[in-house]
């Protein structure tokens, strides 16, 4: 079985299209969320299943 490389917040955030300037723009701002909790640390990773989303979008 093969493991799944873990991924940041960063790395969702990137892929989405967002900048590296926009995504610490929302980070700062506490519209970034993880699973519902503002995200203080982009390079927090992701659990599989969780959901990254931009409050207010």
């Amino acid at each position: 079985m093969t493991e799944q490389p873990i991924r940041t917040v960063r790395e969702f955030a990137r892929a989405a299209g967002l900048s590296e300037d926009r995504t610490e723009r929302h980070r700062a701002a506490g519209a970034l969320l993880l699973d519902g909790e503002p995200v203080t640390d982009l390079d927090t990773p992701v659990p599989d299943g969780g959901k990254v989303h931009v409050a207010g979008s």
